[in-house]
């Protein structure tokens, strides 16, 4: 897969349904970011849910908005965050619990423990969202 919109990220599919997520540099996440990934993958992975590995990268902000895409529109069966910061794992475990996504979600310091996490992951089994 090529570079996102505006090279605000960059994916890779890896592994089949394994998709890699590394987001520019202190970026703001809007929902409009979610809307574009979610249309890199359905590009290369058509009517799939998949695994996501997300390199956070010291992003500096995600809006409500972007949270709640990622949450219940993008077609995601189980999601692995790589953060750099101390406050990364506080913040997921608060967007877990506030927007309770169909998936697992999980919080590594490196992409290696991520990736053998989503690796053991069963593929979620119910519709994708519209």
């Amino acid at each position: 897969m090529a570079m996102g919109a505006e090279s605000r990220y960059t994916v890779t599919v890896e592994q089949g349904t394994l998709v890699r997520v590394t987001w520019a540099p202190a970026i703001v996440l809007h929902h409009s970011d979610g809307a574009l990934l979610t249309a890199d993958i359905e590009s290369a992975l058509p009517r799939r849910r998949v695994h996501l590995l997300m390199l956070l990268n010291g992003m500096a902000s995600l809006s409500q908005a972007a949270l709640a895409y990622f949450a219940k529109r993008a077609p995601l069966s189980a999601v692995a965050l790589v953060g750099p910061s101390v406050l990364d794992q506080p913040l997921i475990e608060l967007y877990v619990e506030l927007y309770q996504p169909p998936f697992p979600v999980g919080y590594f310091e490196t992409e290696a423990t991520a990736s053998s996490w989503l690796m053991t992951r069963p593929e979620l089994d119910i519709p994708l969202p519209r």
